[in-house]
């Protein structure tokens, strides 16, 4: 096989890239030698120019309002809900909400004035500069074809945004492939066997926890169930962390008067929590240091892996509770499976391996291949045509119907690509002033209740008196994008957003009901 696959794990806080070439999978570092990147733009405004990587973080405190991280958290969702408005408090840059789209987007001040980016252009930013160290590494080859991976969480316009941060890279041709599925692709040399294999899994990024359940037979992988916990800033372990040092700064009579929402010295605390956090790992007990933090005085803490534990461990503690939700989505019990794969840093934490292996007993736990690495290992050895990969989805699809309830069309766990309906009556739906339009809301999630759920969208039908049987076509391809249709009376209806055509989402939200 000569074909050149470029597979790239774009993640919240690092990304990381992988070539395919000749059938061998090389993790490829940029020119400064660094093979996990920082997910990080930053302006140098004296310059006029923009960091990325390392070298964006390693300026990240000096131009603090000028540099865009996390965008990973944000793309694809609306300003104003909790998540987002949670997410954004904890960052020093400024976003606002785009009035047309109702999206987030970044301020930062150039040279020649003010400058907005929406998540997925700064995505796409992070993605071009990866797709440029790679074709430099590839004799300077141009790359149009990349697989990018999406966690199980993400929806469907954080899947469409992650897409068109891709064709915005210049990418032509960009695949979707779930992070867990690549994760266990990247092994596909252990299971070489004739028998089943069961996979579990056990990825912890940097705001989520997702659990994927996988089989492997004759080079086919299918999944068989995912579930996760997508935490909010304040509860993923850095932030726990940070909390609880931030409140004894506050002890402190000579440092109480710290303020905290000065971005440049909330980053400073960032960057150091980030480092102990790693120290932990290796180390009972290390120091917290903030040099200079008031008139020349130093701030320093003894921090111990005690401590960290006991702020993570209700957390750590839900993890298996996902665990026991998607076991039960397979319909397996944990001594059927076979292999755990770990992907994330924070699995590297002694604690959170002594917990896995004491709930799963004797199964053989799969962490050679670096686990900040092996997602984009994966997503490049997916592009080997030999591999078949059945995926399914994990949130449940459908309309909203009487009463506020969710009437599901597409079941979670339905494999990848699908076709599903729903036969729906009219008098399900209660049309405003006796008129004739037909108002269908889209939603996606695991909830009997509606509101619990993410609202896609929906489009209005313009029915007739005879109009009695309505019919709701919805499939997912396999980048897992939804399309929809109305039927009306046997007939293919005219409707006003959504006519087998990928969701837009600047059409759907800004259509008014």
């Amino acid at each position: 096989m000569n074909d050149i696959i470029l597979g790239i794990d774009l993640g919240t806080i690092n990304s990381c890239a992988a070539l395919l070439k000749n059938n061998q999978v090389t993790i490829i570092p940029d020119l400064n030698g660094d093979r996990i990147i920082p997910s990080m733009i930053c302006y140098n405004k004296n310059n006029d120019e923009f960091l990325y990587g390392q070298t964006a973080k390693n300026n990240s405190l000096q131009y603090a309002e000028s540099t865009m991280f996390e965008s990973k958290k944000i793309i694809g969702q609306i300003f104003k809900s909790k998540k987002v408005q949670k997410d954004i408090s904890y960052l020093p840059i400024k976003i606002i909400e785009d009035t047309k789209t109702r999206k987030p987007k970044y301020i930062i001040e150039e040279k020649n004035g003010i400058k907005e980016y929406f998540p997925e252009e700064v995505s796409s930013m992070i993605l071009k500069y990866i797709i440029n160290y790679c074709q430099v590494y590839n004799n300077n080859k141009k790359i149009e074809k990349a697989i990018i991976t999406f966690p199980t969480h993400f929806n469907q316009f954080q899947k469409q945004a992650t897409i068109n941060a891709g064709k915005l890279a210049g990418l032509k041709d960009v695949i979707l492939l779930n992070e867990a599925t690549a994760a266990a692709i990247a092994y596909n040399n252990k299971f070489n066997s004739d028998n089943e294999i069961k996979i579990l899994v056990f990825d912890i990024g940097a705001d989520n926890f997702n659990v994927s359940i996988l089989s492997f037979k004759s080079n086919k992988y299918k999944v068989l169930s995912s579930s996760g916990i997508n935490y909010f800033n304040e509860d993923n372990f850095n932030q726990l962390l940070l909390n609880y040092i931030i409140n004894e700064v506050k002890k402190n009579d000579f440092f109480k008067d710290i303020n905290f929402n000065n971005p440049k010295i909330l980053e400073r605390f960032r960057k150091e929590v980030e480092k102990i956090k790693i120290e932990l790992s290796q180390l009972q007990e290390t120091l917290f240091l903030i040099e200079s933090l008031k008139n020349g005085e130093d701030f320093t803490m003894k921090i111990s892996r005690i401590k960290y534990e006991e702020l993570c461990m209700k957390k750590w503690k839900e993890m298996f509770i996902i665990v026991d939700k998607a076991l039960k989505i397979a319909k397996i019990n944990k001594k059927e499976l076979n292999y755990i794969i770990l992907v994330g840093g924070a699995t590297r934490t002694p604690k959170i391996e002594e917990m896995i292996k004491n709930y799963f007993g004797n199964i053989e736990i799969l962490k050679s291949i670096n686990v900040e690495e092996v997602v984009a290992y994966g997503a490049a050895l997916s592009g080997n045509q030999n591999l078949i990969i059945e995926d399914s989805i994990s949130k449940s699809i459908g309309i909203e119907v009487v009463n506020k309830e969710f009437s599901i069309i597409i079941p979670m766990g339905t494999p990848l690509p699908t076709l599903g309906k729903n036969y729906v009556y009219m008098r399900n739906f209660t049309l405003a002033n006796n008129s004739r339009k037909l108002k269908v809301r889209i939603y996606e999630g695991n909830s009997k209740n509606i509101i619990e759920n993410d609202y896609l969208g929906g489009f209005i039908l313009n029915l007739d008196e005879n109009d009695k049987f309505i019919t709701i076509k919805m499939k997912i391809d396999h980048n897992s994008i939804l399309y929809v249709a109305a039927i009306v009376n046997g007939i293919k209806k005219r409707i006003k957003v959504i006519d087998m055509k990928p969701i837009n989402q600047l059409d759907l939200i800004n259509l008014e009901f």
